[in-house]
């Protein structure tokens, strides 16, 4: 085919240029935003009060230490000596933790029942105060204390509350002018973040120990006090982990770490007439990394020992949810009335008759917030359905526009497919991309991140690479071309042929998991999704370079055969 005169194809080249722009900047902000879309502000169970059910069981033990050591796998809970003891004289045990297996939406589930699905922290990015009930709350109402010492800052202010003693936070959100994507701006949530904020924290004794010992010393302090609810949380193994992967010498050397702590802080206990209750919030990869649902990320620690624990019992099937009824029935109240957990009532010396009693509130509170989760994941499904056929016509109608342009481009002879130069060039960014994903991102999990940060910015780097082989590769293949006005032309078709495979799933995925997230993508699409919107961002980014470079050698070999013509 004979390519059109060079203007007319550099013309093409830069209202493709334009499209790819303007596509590679709305796909980056669909991206940039996927791990916020995944919050709720406002969960459905938050809207409802909570279901407070009163066993009247008797009171086993006098205090409480929940301790949650962030990151902590069981295969290397094991030969600790402070867990281990702790062992010998309770229970030794093991809990799932809950999908996304991240640290803050799993502090939610352990405090108070309810999992990341239903309770809207699902991610690390959450800012805003949880609006459920949580153990806190329940130990406030029966006028028990609370405490709490971490040498992590976030655990109180996920559970920040209005200083009126109501068990409930009662933040206001106005839904219609505020979306769930807010959640990381102060003012869309009545200015949480302002230093003037009517809030306060839910413990009554909350020590924040950012220093080295500052946990122990922090630990040690509220174990001499008088608190009868304690929870303390340790953050060096997760560091360790993110670092330098849970299989490694160093992860080992900070669970070592941890352990010691916990032995200077809760050394002095009285374990027959307090309990301690060991667990973790999630595990780690070997090669460092969690969120997603590998056996050694999901299956944690599960220990217990002193006043009110059977050293004979084991626990069936336990989840971090059913960590907050535990410990309720433990300090004989009622169990967050928000929770979706049940009593691990096998573990505990409650008598037959009390046992029932725990498991008949267990059941009455289920009844009401499973129907509110369930209702909510309905109501959700049916609003995706009513809209998804709108979307699906939209990228239906988007794709064949862009055949229609590219028709008529390649007409006036301004875009030429050239199977043997798509063959080298279209698949490089896909392949190279998706397996770096696939390998580096240990098999298109959640867990593909190793050091702490967003999703979306690991796959950018995964991008960039392959958008580097991309250049390369196109650079390469149009070399062969005979002229400038051919090479411009081919690029072109390179360029349109790229942007449709990467536009078209990633607007199909759109029709079919659209923002905001009620209900949770399976794993593999919470890594897809946000893949094929930063791989469209890549994409577009790699094509427009590429038709770039290929304007610019154009103008400067002009400007070079120009003054040579004359």
């Amino acid at each position: 085919m004979t390519t059109a005169p060079t203007r007319h194809v550099v013309a093409a080249a830069l209202a493709l240029l334009v499209v790819g722009t303007l596509g590679a900047v709305q796909a980056a902000r669909a991206g940039g935003s996927f791990m916020l879309d995944l919050e709720q502000v406002q969960p459905a169970l938050a809207r409802i009060d909570p279901v407070i059910e009163d066993p009247q069981t008797p009171r086993l033990a006098r205090r409480v230490f929940l301790v949650i050591v962030d990151g902590l796998r069981l295969d290397r809970s094991y030969e600790l000596p402070f867990l281990d003891e702790l062992r010998r004289h309770g229970v030794d045990g093991e809990a799932m933790s809950h999908f996304p297996t991240w640290s803050r939406p799993n502090y939610v589930s352990i405090l108070t029942g309810v999992p990341p699905s239903a309770s809207g922290v699902r991610t690390n990015h959450h800012a805003t105060p949880v609006q459920l009930d949580a153990l806190m709350d329940r130990a406030r109402d029966a006028g028990l204390s609370a405490a709490s010492g971490t040498d992590y800052d976030v655990l109180p202010r996920l559970f920040l509350r209005p200083p009126t003693g109501a068990s409930r936070v009662g933040i206001e959100v106005d839904i219609d002018q505020h979306s769930d994507r807010d959640v990381e701006d102060p003012a869309a949530v009545g200015a949480v973040g302002a230093p003037d904020a009517d809030l306060a924290s839910p413990f009554d004794d909350a020590r924040y120990a950012p220093w080295a010992g500052g946990f122990s010393e922090a630990g040690a302090a509220l174990a001499a006090g008088k608190a009868e609810l304690v929870v303390l949380l340790v953050g060096v193994v997760d560091a360790a982990g993110h670092q330098h992967g849970g299989d490694s010498p160093e992860y080992r050397l900070a669970a070592e770490t941890a352990d010691r702590a916990l032995v200077r802080a809760l050394g002095r206990v009285d374990l027959a007439q307090d309990a301690i209750i060991v667990v973790a919030d999630h595990g780690h990869t070997d090669d460092g990394g969690h969120g997603g649902l590998e056996p050694e990320v999901v299956t944690v620690p599960l220990i217990a020992a002193g006043a009110g624990i059977d050293p004979e019992g084991r626990p069936r099937d336990a989840r971090l949810i059913d960590i907050a009824p535990t410990v309720a029935a433990l300090l004989a109240i009622p169990s967050p009335g928000h929770g979706l957990g049940r009593t691990l009532t096998e573990i505990l010396t409650l008598d037959a008759q009390a046992a029932t009693r725990r498991r008949s509130a267990d059941d009455t509170r289920l009844t009401m917030t499973l129907a509110i989760v369930g209702a909510a994941e309905v109501d959700a499904a049916i609003a995706v359905l009513e809209h998804r056929a709108l979307r699906l016509a939209l990228v239906l109608l988007g794709a064949a526009l862009s055949i229609a342009f590219a028709v008529v481009l390649i007409k006036r002879r301004v875009l030429r497919l050239d199977l043997r130069i798509l063959l080298v060039t279209v698949p490089a960014f896909f392949i190279v991309y998706y397996a770096l994903i696939g390998t580096l991102g240990q098999r298109f999990s959640p867990s593909l991140v190793p050091a702490q940060g967003h999703l979306a910015g690991t796959l950018i780097r995964f991008g960039l690479v392959a958008t580097a082989v991309q250049l390369l590769a196109n650079v390469w293949a149009l070399r062969t071309q005979p002229t400038l006005g051919d090479r411009l032309a081919a690029a072109n078709g390179v360029a349109w042929v790229g942007l449709m495979l990467a536009m078209i799933p990633a607007g199909l995925t759109w029709a079919f998991f659209p923002p905001p997230f009620v209900s949770l993508p399976d794993p593999m699409w919470m890594v897809l999704i946000p893949a094929l919107e930063v791989g469209v961002a890549c994409a577009a980014m790699t094509f427009a370079l590429t038709l770039g470079v290929e304007v610019v050698v154009y103008a400067a070999r002009a400007w070079r055969v120009r003054p040579a013509i004359e």
